[in-house]
């Protein structure tokens, strides 16, 4: 049997944010990755209970970190372990949206290792396009005289190629990555976007881009 100590090293040299927790759901292992993600300290977590520590909520706001830990149910009737996404809060910041990918170290003690990824970003993406899709419909059913005579609208080659990026669900950061531009200048492009479109929002000025066909 591989001793705690021994699971321990285990997280500590995964490069990646990663715990680990027993068969009573308690932490025995948070590496310095998981610190950093979390904002929450070793010394602070382990020892507790995983539930109360990550707290995760599904798409609804429903908590998962319960009794009825998927992981804990796979690892007690040996199934295969699924990843799964979770809304954590983050000490000091605003929540995130983490990937978690469970395995269990073979010839061990009981307990399960956490694997985690920041997939807010996408998260965000997915959720700005499902927005995106559900403004379209709205309009497919609207007035097509009214979008055939609402004000052209002239954009440049640049601020296109924003706002196509815009309906993709990028983030600020994501079209200065793509673009090589600072997102100060991502910033000034979507707000010269949205006075030409009258818009109040990046989800608004997509939609108005949908309804004059600039996209």
């Amino acid at each position: 049997m591989r001793a705690t100590s021994d699971i321990v090293a285990l997280v500590d040299g995964t490069g990646d944010p990663a715990f680990a927790v027993d068969a009573t759901r308690t932490i025995i292992a948070w590496n310095r990755a998981a610190e950093k993600l979390l904002g929450l300290p070793a010394d602070e977590v382990v020892g507790r209970s995983c539930a109360q520590v990550i707290a995760g909520r599904d798409a609804r706001g429903r908590p998962v970190c319960n009794t009825l830990c998927p992981a804990l149910m796979a690892m007690q009737r040996r199934e295969p372990l699924g990843s799964m996404e979770l809304q954590v809060d983050r000490r000091g910041g605003t929540p995130l949206w983490i990937a978690v990918s469970s395995i269990i170290p073979p010839n061990a003690a009981p307990c399960v290792v956490h694997l985690l990824r920041d997939v807010t970003e996408e998260q965000h993406r997915r959720s700005f396009v499902q927005q995106v899709l559900q403004g379209a419909i709205a309009l497919s059913s609207g007035d097509p005289d009214a979008r055939a005579a609402a004000a052209p609208v002239v954009l440049s080659p640049r601020q296109t190629t924003i706002l196509k990026l815009l309906a993709c669900g990028a983030s600020t950061r994501s079209i200065a990555r793509t673009l090589g531009i600072s997102p100060a200048t991502v910033r000034n492009h979507i707000q010269q976007i949205m006075v030409a479109l009258q818009a109040h929002s990046r989800l608004e000025a997509v939609v108005q881009a949908l309804q004059r066909r600039l996209l």
